[in-house]
């Protein structure tokens, strides 16, 4: 009787964490002049530790950012909520992407277990300068298709960063790095999670970057709902129900 008293709590406890958590990732695709922009978050239980968010920096700049925080459950779900508070501080103080996660690492450096990291993806986009600025904190990288003819041609934009929390401030500031790119019409910046890359079939193969690349290839005449809604249901007829599914998160932006 105790054990079940106990499970009832811990499930409350759980249902209060992630609507909790819920109040930090936006609603809707915010509307700002010149982009288009879809996301799909799908948390692998009730509480997550997968986050993105939205920041207007002014009228033609504007910022995005997807993370990824080591492990899963409560934990998890708790440092994301201080990585994302903190990050929002950090974003409008600060000029460059490079900055915003020096600050950050620095903030978190004295707060993290030493078991725990964040790897994140933060991008500042020009619609004036048609550019895109942003650095890597040790995340997957950002997917870039531009227009050509026929398709997109896709590229991987790497960039070196440790993780935060992972490394001392200084060895972290010394390799992060800014990396700035052209952004024009009809051109796709695509964020995600591992969680999309290395969902597995009933053989334990990963979807795989690839895989990934090659949708984007495809989806020229596509907006991001409609590309992200594809890519969605390709993972879920990829994917073994059986697996041991992570967080996942997809954030899609079109220069339009």
């Amino acid at each position: 009787m105790n054990l079940r008293v106990e499970k009832t709590q811990m499930d409350s406890d759980l249902t209060l964490a992630r609507d909790v958590q819920e109040l930090f990732l936006a609603k809707e695709s915010p509307d700002f002049k010149g982009l288009e922009i879809d996301t799909q978050y799908v948390p692998s239980s009730q509480v997550s530790g997968d986050f993105y968010d939205f920041y207007k920096l002014s009228s033609t700049k504007f910022a995005v950012s997807v993370a990824d925080v080591s492990g899963k459950g409560v934990p998890a779900s708790l440092l994301m909520a201080l990585c994302q508070t903190n990050l929002r501080h950090y974003v409008k103080k600060s000029k460059t992407p490079r900055e915003i996660l020096i600050q950050l690492n620095q903030d978190l450096e004295e707060r993290i277990r030493e078991d725990m990291f964040i790897t994140l993806v933060l991008a500042i986009i020009d619609t004036n300068s048609n550019t895109i600025t942003y650095t890597r904190a040790g995340h997957e990288p950002a997917l870039l298709g531009r227009m050509n003819d026929e398709e997109l041609k896709v590229h991987k934009l790497h960039g070196n960063g440790m993780a935060l929390g992972m490394v001392p401030s200084d060895l972290f500031e010394e390799i992060i790095e800014d990396q700035t790119c052209s952004f024009n019409k009809g051109d796709m910046l695509v964020l995600y999670t591992d969680g999309v890359t290395e969902s597995q079939n009933q053989s334990n193969e990963e979807f795989g970057l690839d895989r990934l690349c090659e949708k984007l290839k495809n989806a020229k005449e596509n907006s991001p709902l409609s590309f992200n809604s594809s890519l969605m249901k390709s993972l879920e007829e990829f994917s073994s129900i059986s697996s041991d599914r992570d967080d996942l998160t997809l954030l899609t932006v079109k220069r339009s």
